[in-house]
């Protein structure tokens, strides 16, 4: 159990990291997980340089990664070697793989921190905020695989782990599954037949509920459309393009749904909606 348990969650941070990597063209992508004695260490990574982080353990307060451990808030620095709001433990390790910006984003579980997403440039500019907004997604759609790891091995809702596959699966399988729900959804609002936009939509339902956990807020059918174009990683007007509505009608449906969700970013409202089993 311990074996498939790591093979599965390994999978999903693995993914996650390769995702990330590929929607930002950060050179460094790493990650950190909890050892059980509140310390982090490096487990993955992506683009490093030299052996200098690999496998590092982290005490809490030490660095950016540290600090994370101690808040469970992002934490980013643009020069790491003369931030002042971190420690420099690290400071020989990150000269010499020569990182300066740092992102370090918490991964938390059902409200236990499980690890830390690492995303780093070798400039001295601040990561902007389209990077930021793409390594605090990841860390939560990471969130989300890891939620539905444990749920399937029966450490979540029993009735759930009574019904679970015998296999979960993978980060890139549940993306195929994400993006078929929304491409069916656009398909959906197309139809003029009642009844066929009636059967399209219950599919996209039956989609969602192997993985529904509460519906707190209301989504509308249309608020779930424009959702969808935007887990796709469509812009406004590419939705608006796809939906057949103008640009304005979109923001409008995005609004109401980072309102009803208490999201503040377009990101945020989607990984809410799938926390809630609006989207799979």
């Amino acid at each position: 159990m311990d074996q498939q348990r790591h093979r599965d969650d390994d999978e999903a941070i693995s993914n996650a990291l390769n995702a990330l990597k590929r929607a930002t063209l950060v050179p460094v992508i790493t990650y950190g997980a909890c050892t059980g004695d509140g310390k982090l260490q490096i487990t993955k990574w992506l683009g490093l340089k030299t052996k200098a982080l690999e496998n590092l353990v982290v005490i809490p307060g030490a660095g950016v990664g540290g600090r994370v451990l101690l808040t469970r808030r992002p934490v980013g620095v643009s020069d790491y070697t003369r931030a002042k709001s971190i420690s420099h433990d690290f400071d020989a390790q990150m000269r010499e793989e020569n990182l300066h910006s740092i992102v370090a984003v918490p991964v938390i579980v059902r409200r236990d921190l499980q690890g830390v997403l690492y995303a780093g440039t070798h400039s001295r500019e601040r990561m902007g905020d389209k990077i930021l907004e793409e390594v605090i997604m990841t860390a939560r759609c990471l969130e989300q695989d890891l939620a539905i790891n444990q749920a399937l091995r029966g450490q979540g809702d029993p009735a759930r782990a009574v019904a679970s596959p015998s296999r979960s699966m993978s980060g890139a399988e549940w993306e195929q599954v994400r993006a078929t729900h929304s491409k069916l959804r656009m398909l959906a609002s197309k139809v003029d037949d009642v009844g066929l936009r009636r059967d399209l939509n219950s599919l996209c339902d039956q989609m969602v509920s192997p993985v529904r956990l509460k519906q707190v807020a209301q989504l509308s059918a249309r608020e779930l459309d424009v959702l969808s174009c935007v887990a796709l990683g469509h812009t406004n007007l590419e939705a608006a393009e796809e939906m057949g509505i103008g640009a304005e009608t979109v923001k409008s449906y995005l609004r109401s749904v980072m309102r009803k969700l208490g999201a503040h970013t377009r990101y945020e409202a989607v990984n809410a909606a799938r926390r809630i089993g609006a989207l799979p």
